[in-house]
Order: structure tokens, then C-alpha cells, then sequence
């Protein structure tokens, strides 16, 4: 079986600079002209994209199987959803990348809204369809936004992301995800995270969630390995590392309290294990907040 290619940032880059922890935005067409108008089916653990075609079209390409975008459209593809694009020099558009971590804050954990924007949709835009008008409308504010220098530009952007979320969700509720093969695979890593959304607690080992999920521990590090690449422990590890993130964010917390908080009870081991996968202590990264 052949790995799934994995970048942090947009396709063929590691990191990504985002506004607020939130939104990334950047041309379709600089992206396609700077790998050829050819992008490999890939995929992205943390990012949840949506794509603007303004003019042209595209082919996009799930697992195999591929369908054409034309213009005016927009389409989702949601976090660890492997997905490649053929364009041409007249396609245009935008490709807007949200921070998954972020995304599920700002909806509250709404579960209903966060399980049906976890599917692939297209929508076209159409003069009969106010829905479909509306979150079109609320994403380029999103994008016009994003490219100003305005007073307050980080307040305004954290606003309509949310706007856009509510916009995009009554749009996809009403209209059928596309039908790519979604395989039992994706399935089994969703009920996983949400297993470690439920429990919330570092101690749960490994073998219990896989017990949990009535499948063996080889099973579920083929699943994970599978969906993101991951271990099934990076998973969990990612999951507290972005909490902690969050938690640091409230000043009047402790590095103590907050890896209480997590349920880890050696604030030093909380520590380092920060370090290793931010590069960063917690006392850094919440001195970086600080000055930002």
C-alpha cells in the first residue's frame, strides 16, 4: 500500500503562517503555476481548505476518482482527506486553510456542524440559491479581509471565519456530500478522535481506545498510520499538545495547572514533552503570545 503524502502547510510546503492561529489564504493560480497546474493527491492532518474557483475550472481528484469544478464554485475538503488538482493557466480562485484545532473552538464542539463539514462538498453558485449566494459572499469578505491592512483586521477575520463556518454549514445541510468512496478506515480515526475529545485524559493508554473501539492495537496503528500518518500515541500526544496551546493562552493558569489540567501529573514531563514537538518550553511559547 502505497503512503499517503502529508504537508503541514499548503501542498508541497511544511509550515504555514496563519492569521490568529485561524485562516491562510493564497491564490489557486500560484500554487498551480509553482508545481506545473499539477497537484498531487495529498493530504493535510490539520487544515480543513476550502477552494474558490472565481474563473476556469479544475479537475479534482479522491481517491482515484476524479470530478470537474467549473466556475463560479467552491468546494471542502476536510483534514486527512487525500485529494490532488489538475488546473490550467485560466483557472483562478483562491485556497483558504483553516486550522482544524481552531475551527472545532470557535464552533464549540458543535458536533453536528463539525460532522457535516467533514465531508466533501461542491457547491456552484447560482442566482436561485441564497444559501449558496451568502457563503459566497461571506467568503470573499473573508478573503478581502485577509489581504487588508484595516485597524482590528485579526478581530474582523476571527468574526467572519465564523460567519463563514455557519454560511458554509447551512449550505452543505441541505445539499448531498459528493459520493467519493469514504473508506472504513477514516471512519474507525473519526470515532478514535472522538474518543480522546471524550475521555480528555493523557492516562488512557493506547490498548484501551483500541478496546474501546472493539479493534486490536496493530489494527488501530494501521487505521492511524492509514488516515494522518501518524501513530495512534502522536495522535493522542498532537491532541494535548494543541489543548495545552489553548490553555496557555489563559495567563492566569500555571505550566503546573495546565498540565494538571491535561491529567499529566509530572509538570516536568508536560515540559518536555512541549519542547519536543514545539520546539518550544511552555513558559517560551506563552512568552511568544505575550509579545505578539
Amino acid at each position: 500500500m502505497r503512503s499517503k503524502l502529508f504537508f503541514k502547510g499548503i501542498y508541497g510546503d511544511n509550515s504555514i503562517d496563519m492569521v490568529r492561529d485561524i485562516i491562510h489564504i493564497t491564490p489557486m493560480e500560484m500554487t498551480g503555476k509553482r508545481h506545473e497546474w499539477y497537484i498531487k493527491p495529498h493530504a493535510h492532518s490539520d487544515l480543513f481548505q476550502i477552494f474558490v474557483v472565481e474563473s476556469g475550472y479544475l479537475e479534482l481528484i479522491i481517491n482515484g476518482e476524479s470530478q470537474v469544478v467549473d466556475s463560479v464554485s467552491f468546494f471542502s475538503i476536510p483534514k486527512n482527506m487525500s485529494h490532488g488538482l489538475r488546473m490550467n493557466p485560466d483557472t483562478k480562485g483562491w485556497v483558504i486553510s483553516l486550522y482544524d484545532k481552531s475551527l472545532e473552538n470557535m464552533l464549540k464542539l458543535d458536533t453536528d456542524i463539525i460532522n457535516k463539514i467533514d465531508e466533501i462538498h461542491i457547491s456552484k453558485l447560482s442566482e436561485d440559491d441564497k444559501l449558496i449566494n451568502d457563503a459566497l459572499t461571506t467568503i470573499r469578505k473573508c478573503i478581502d479581509e485577509y489581504y487588508s491592512e484595516l485597524p482590528g483586521k485579526q478581530h474582523a477575520l476571527q468574526y467572519l471565519v465564523g460567519m463563514m463556518l455557519l454560511r458554509l454549514y447551512r449550505v452543505f445541510v441541505t445539499s448531498a456530500a459528493v459520493p467519493f468512496s469514504d473508506n472504513k478506515n477514516k471512519m474507525y480515526y473519526r470515532r478514535f478522535i472522538q474518543l480522546i475529545k471524550e475521555q480528555k485524559s493523557f492516562k488512557v493508554s493506547v490498548e484501551d481506545y483500541a478496546a474501546r473501539l472493539a479493534i486490536s492495537s496493530g489494527h488501530l496503528n494501521r487505521i492511524c498510520k492509514d488516515v494522518s500518518g501518524l501513530s495512534p500515541k502522536d495522535v493522542v500526544i498532537n491532541f494535548f499538545i494543541d489543548e495545552a496551546k489553548i490553555y496557555l493562552r489563559n495567563f492566569d493558569m500555571s505550566i503546573a495547572e495546565i498540565s494538571y489540567e491535561l491529567d499529566i501529573e509530572d509538570p516536568a514531563y508536560f515540559t518536555r514533552l512541549f519542547k519536543k514537538k514545539t520546539g518550544l518550553t511552555p513558559k517560551e511559547f506563552r512568552s511568544q503570545l505575550g509579545r505578539k
